[in-house]
């Protein structure tokens, strides 16, 4: 079974390093350098969908068995990869979309990057209280481990939501996707790590009101 590890970086000394330390390795490793970020949160987004493109040609060309994409502000447990290819191996099947672990975003909020209860006017971060192996709508890049062909079948884009083009992606799968709820995974920003566990973690639920869009910390 080949497993290729894909990511859209600017940089890749960090996850190069996270990459190497894993107990159990990928067959190979692409990273696709930006060597012109976005900067701003509409344009990062905008760039982010541009890029996956990039990746699906990779993807496309290698054709390995599993498609394993993590981001390059990652910090991953040793385990990582050990774990996702255990989950995989048990919730495989027709219905099975991917496999990730939990990270908290970057933007203010500090809530998890996996999501549940969409509706035209609303959706939610999962409970960061939650333990085991929780079925969600959607997830961010930052480390999900799913078949080729359905890695390939999502649809990266972005229209101006409140949410990025990875969950739109993740929302275009219409299999079952998972996450790990004790598979943290670090957040690193300029100013450290963000951890899972830290006191500021929460959960939200935004709101779609007169055509606008709001929130609410929980």
């Amino acid at each position: 079974m080949k497993i290729l590890c894909i990511a859209s970086v600017e940089n890749r000394e960090n996850i190069d390093k996270q990459i190497l330390k894993q107990t159990v390795q990928p067959d190979r490793v692409i990273f696709y350098i930006d060597e012109a970020p976005a900067h701003g949160i509409d344009d990062r987004r905008k760039r982010i969908a541009e890029n996956h493109k990039k990746l699906q040609a990779i993807v496309d060309a290698y054709k390995p068995d599993l498609v394993w994409q993590v981001e390059g502000d990652c910090v991953l447990p040793e385990d990582t990869l050990a774990w996702l290819l255990t989950h995989y191996n048990i919730l495989k099947g027709d219905d099975f979309g991917y496999i990730s672990g939990i990270q908290v975003g970057r933007h203010g909020l500090y809530h998890l990057g996996a999501w549940k209860n969409f509706t035209d006017t609303s959706f939610e971060s999962i409970d960061y209280r939650l333990k085991g192996i929780q079925e969600v709508d959607a997830t961010g890049f930052y480390c999900l481990l799913a078949q080729t062909d359905v890695w390939m079948s999502g649809v990266c884009k972005w229209n101006g939501e409140p949410y990025g083009p990875d969950v739109n992606w993740g929302l275009s799968i219409n299999k079952k996707k998972y996450v790990d709820m004790s598979l943290q995974i670090g957040h690193r920003v300029k100013g450290g790590i963000i951890e899972v566990g830290h006191m500021s973690t929460c959960n939200v639920v935004f709101n779609k009101i007169n055509d606008k869009w709001g929130y609410k910390q929980l």
